[in-house]
């Protein structure tokens, strides 16, 4: 019954026009650019998979207009330079607009590429505040100065006592020091004292001083900006330190291996997040039937169980292109100069969208859901809502 639903509610979303055939019509290209290699590898095939159930969906409903979406996937390798030539391959070869790529020091090359060579492209994770250039690009992963306000402020309402923090971040990495700038401005705005920003490597191999230095420094909780793997090798340094005070991490923990493999070294760690396996912003009954299917599609390399975590904003981002396609006649037939003129004017215009999130898009074509802190239930593996 759900699933009759689910097909339901798509079939619905993307009706075709009475007498269309998707058979009739040429494909419409849009292309994806994720990590398939290096450190963030499984980070990109979870992305991937979110991505392809998408374009499965649509294409069974009928697709839009009568066309079936191709969607095509490069690899980034976490390297901004990569990303532009890709993004700029994608370009050449005709696609009406592009997802990704993943991290905000990639986003923060790509999107100003987009404007000036007039290809729509939607980031639905990168996390670094104020490189969203319009009109050419939106994001769906709320940035930090937005998200990070709401778990702060949650992570506060929860442990009350907070008093006085420590920041620890790789400051070096686009995301991370913009996830620390956010804890430092938030902790004045709270009234919290940042006793000391502690720094690392993002290829640091060893982190045990980072944990020993913050131990010396007892503070009542401790902020974190962090990729998934140096987020590992601080919950292990921090277990063997015996640091007992509450971490937070950011919004970079909350997708990946983390949660699956931190193991009693997560005991006292938290992230922030809108979604878990059985609850979502925008519509439960969609994420639930997502979910069962990515974790029965996810092979071992994306964890045991996989993390679906905010891989569901990529689900998102393949709905909200079909969408805007179909509400402007766009199908494969469609000029590729067309159709992005097209989709960057709709763009401008986007207030609101609903998949398994609810969107709310801020001037800066920045999206907005709500966040609240999130902590690791040991049983299953996954995370859930602190309270």
């Amino acid at each position: 019954m759900k699933k009759w639903r689910f097909a339901m509610l798509l079939a619905a979303a993307l009706a075709l026009p009475f007498g269309v055939s998707a058979a009739d019509k040429p494909p419409i290209k849009l292309g994806t650019l994720l990590p398939q290699t290096g450190p963030l590898g499984a980070y990109g095939k979870s992305q991937q998979l979110a991505i392809e159930l998408a374009v499965e969906d649509v294409n069974k409903a009928g697709g839009v207009n009568g066309s079936m979406i191709d969607m095509q996937f490069a690899d980034t390798q976490m390297d901004p330079g990569q990303a532009v030539l890709m993004f700029r391959q994608f370009a050449n070869d005709g696609v009406f607009a592009v997802i990704g790529p993943m991290t905000g020091t990639q986003w923060e090359t790509v999107s100003p590429l987009a404007n000036r060579m007039g290809v729509p492209a939607l980031t639905s994770t990168a996390a670094k505040p104020g490189i969203t250039i319009r009109p050419w690009t939106v994001r769906l992963q709320p940035p930090d100065d937005l998200f990070i306000a709401d778990g702060f402020a949650d992570f506060l309402r929860i442990y009350p006592d907070t008093k006085r923090i420590v920041i620890v971040a790789d400051v070096r990495e686009a995301s991370g020091k913009a996830g620390a700038d956010a804890y430092a401005a938030l902790a004045k705005k709270h009234g919290v004292e940042v006793i000391e920003l502690v720094e690392f490597s993002t290829r640091a191999t060893d982190l045990s001083p980072v944990a020993i230095k913050v131990k010396s420094l007892d503070p009542d909780a401790i902020m974190v900006s962090a990729l998934g793997h140096n987020a590992l090798q601080l919950a292990k340094e921090f277990n063997v330190q015996g640091i007992e005070a509450p971490v937070m991490g950011n919004s970079l923990i909350w997708p990946g291996p983390f949660v699956y493999t931190v193991g009693d070294n997560g005991k006292n760690w938290h992230s922030m997040g809108f979604t878990t396996v059985n609850s979502s912003t925008g519509d439960n009954e969609l994420n639930k039937a997502y979910v069962e299917r990515f974790l029965e599609r996810a092979d071992d390399t994306m964890g045991d169980p996989a993390n679906t975590a905010n891989w569901s904003l990529s689900y998102d981002a393949v709905l909200l292109y079909a969408d805007i396609m179909r509400k402007n006649n766009i199908d494969g037939n469609t000029p590729a100069d067309k159709a992005r003129e097209l989709i960057k004017d709709a763009f401008v215009d986007l207030k609101t969208f609903s998949g398994i999130q609810k969107y709310e898009f801020q001037e800066s074509g920045d999206a907005y859901i709500p966040g609240r802190v999130l902590k690791i239930n040991p049983e299953t593996k996954m995370w859930q809502f602190a309270d």
